[in-house]
């Protein structure tokens, strides 16, 4: 069979396997979009055909191994710096300063975080905001954390090209950012230390850790149905979440009508939620 054209029931069988490995939900017609990104991996292992590599990936030990590589291979890791600008200023004006109020330790998580531009944009602003506030007291950790193995290696290693730098300001990228030649840059080693960075199964593996004061997950429940979304804010989020924890997304979602334990907070008009006080 030619590796140009997927079947629909091969089509289907893949998203089964991505829905039951990762929780992302393909809809129908994404049948382009799986045979161009399964393409290199029946070339790299030298399959004729996706039925081929599929039978691999549910063959036992050999399809363990591979699935990492599938995993990257079927998800989407398009961002920048900076991006959805308002959040930034809403954790710079109102959420941080008022979780400071409350302690001087704060925890983060960024979760799907790719390539590493929203969590190293959180480090950025975070620093910025303590040193502006005088609060060298404050220790504010961050992890960040994504289902693809190859995203997690090019968020460590932190060289980014001018699409993924083009809004952020001259004078941050002087700051923070080294020459990595090519025009490309790449984030400063003592920025790089302070940010834990962990390859994560939203689904499958316990949070990174409790209590956080703010979680940002965006453009996360967008490959998700109603159903997932909802495992997702109300069976994930709010536990790893300290009451009256903030739970950022990105302006394409919403958690209004589903969510039990979420109201909106209405801060500068940005896609923020707030915990309800208390946990499920």
């Amino acid at each position: 069979m030619s590796t140009t054209v997927i079947s629909e029931a091969a089509f289907n069988n893949f998203r089964a396997l991505i829905r039951e490995k990762t929780g992302i939900h393909m809809r129908d017609g994404k049948q382009i979009l799986i045979s161009n990104r399964l393409r290199r991996r029946l070339a790299a292992l030298q399959l004729s055909s996706f039925e081929d590599y599929y039978r691999l990936l549910v063959s036992g030990e050999a399809g363990e191994e591979e699935l990492h590589n599938f995993i990257d291979a079927v998800s989407t890791n398009e961002t920048y710096f900076f991006r959805e600008m308002n959040h930034f200023t809403v954790l710079r004006k109102v959420v941080l300063p008022e979780i400071l109020q409350r302690r001087a330790r704060i925890r983060i998580w960024s979760a799907g975080c790719s390539t590493g531009e929203e969590v190293y944009t959180l480090r950025i602003v975070v620093d910025d905001i303590l040193a502006d506030t005088g609060r060298s007291d404050a220790e504010v950790s961050i992890v960040g954390t994504d289902i693809s193995t190859a995203a997690i290696a090019k968020a460590r290693n932190a060289v980014y090209t001018d699409r993924a730098l083009r809004l952020v300001p001259p004078a941050t990228l002087d700051r923070f950012f080294l020459p990595a030649g090519g025009g490309a840059r790449q984030v400063r080693e003592e920025v790089r230390s302070r940010v834990d960075l962990r390859v994560h199964n939203l689904f499958k593996d316990a949070p990174p850790g409790h209590s956080f004061d703010i979680i940002f997950c965006r453009n996360v429940m967008i490959y998700f149905n109603k159903e997932t979304q909802a495992v997702l804010v109300d069976g994930i989020c709010s536990v790893a979440l300290e009451p009256q924890g903030y739970l950022f997304i990105c302006h394409s979602e919403s958690v209004s009508g589903f969510s039990r334990t979420f109201r909106y907070a209405a801060v500068l008009k940005a896609p923020v939620y707030r915990m309800t006080g208390g946990k499920r």
